[in-house]
């Protein structure tokens, strides 16, 4: 009885090892973002780079092979490109921002907002019964001060953030020009029995990351154009602005949305001088995001993340209480690596046979 006990205590083991294996693997991959964690901005700033040479690469790789040019050669001249035509549109665009929010300002600093606020809530008190009109007040004024105060805030981390984004092209240069020769010098130190392996791992994570930078770069594209076209049809002014504004907001999830409808709000109280279209902007905005989520979305990402939706709220949920809006950016690419490296790894250990 013992034998057969120790056995099958040692079949046990063996079978098991893979399982082992992949969350030793899992324990260090998270132990590393849990440090990462700590220096969100030092993170947000690595993922701009590494978007920004994601964007670039096919341009630098189509010099580099179509004309014959060395790799630091075609960095250089996409860089000067890129470059140059970021200088002009920040010449032209700043001056031009500055001057609407200055009109917005003057405009809603002169705004009988109390008054404005009071008519409506006993104009629906009027139609609604039960409905306190002074409680109904304070609500949509706490309402409208909360989300000023989140787009206050949002503009003071960016201009925090800002300074940070000098160092993105040093990155981005440095991403674009030793990524594959890094890659190389990993793949060479990987013993020859976990060389397959390591191989398929590293390829499915980059295959699900550029799947998705692909689609949520599109998928915000898709819903700027849509707002802007909502916006010209609601007569709302600066409608491109506000629509370049939303499609940038709904590259954060569920947030995103509601924070980017917040400017149009203002906008159209300053120019209407009332709350006639807050209810119009309202709808379209829940509209262009009931099309983002019913086809939009399932177009651009197809079965490129493949979680379950409670799954994909979770992790936005423990991504925000770890490093806040950084960590809701992060959350899927992080799981992503996370299923890729746990499935990929554990199919090789078994098919591979790897036992020690």
């Amino acid at each position: 009885m013992d034998i057969l006990w120790i056995h099958f205590a040692m079949t046990s083991a063996v079978s098991n090892r893979p399982a082992i294996k992949v969350a030793v693997l899992l324990a260090i991959i998270l132990a590393s973002f849990w440090i990462a964690s700590y220096f969100p901005s030092l993170v947000l700033m690595l993922i701009i780079s590494a978007l920004a040479a994601f964007i670039l690469r096919p341009i630098v790789k189509f010099l580099e092979f179509r004309f014959g040019l060395r790799r630091s050669l075609s960095i250089a001249l996409v860089f000067l490109a890129v470059g140059g035509a970021l200088v002009v549109a920040f010449l032209e665009l700043v001056p031009y921002l500055v001057e609407r929010v200055r009109e917005m300002y003057e405009g809603f600093k002169t705004f009988p907002l109390d008054a404005k606020l009071r008519e409506v809530t006993q104009d629906l008190s009027k139609h609604i019964p039960f409905t306190d009109p002074e409680a109904l007040t304070q609500k949509v004024r706490g309402f409208l001060e909360g989300g000023l105060a989140m787009l206050g805030d949002s503009l003071g981390s960016a201009a925090g953030f800002a300074v940070n984004l000098f160092i993105v092209p040093f990155v981005t240069y440095f991403i674009l020009a030793e990524s594959d020769s890094a890659l190389k010098k990993l793949i060479e130190r990987v013993p020859n029995k976990y060389f397959e392996m390591t191989l398929n791992v590293l390829n499915k994570i980059s295959k699900d990351l550029m799947g998705y930078m692909r689609g949520w770069i599109l998928d915000s594209v898709i819903v700027g154009i849509l707002s802007i076209i909502a916006y010209y049809l609601v007569g709302v002014q600066y409608a491109i602005l506000l629509g370049i504004l939303a499609g940038i907001s709904n590259l954060i999830p569920y947030v995103g949305p509601f924070a980017g409808v917040v400017p149009a709000l203002l906008v159209s109280v300053t120019q209407f001088g009332d709350f006639r279209q807050v209810a119009a902007i309202l709808v379209q905005m829940l509209l262009v995001q009931t099309v983002d989520n019913t086809f939009i979305q399932p177009l651009c990402f197809s079965k490129t993340v493949d979680m379950h939706p409670l799954t994909v709220i979770i992790v936005l949920i423990v991504g925000n209480e770890l490093m806040g809006v950084a960590g809701m950016l992060l959350a899927i690419p992080i799981a992503t690596i996370l299923k890729a490296s746990a499935v990929e790894t554990y199919w090789g250990l078994k098919n591979y046979q790897i036992t020690a």
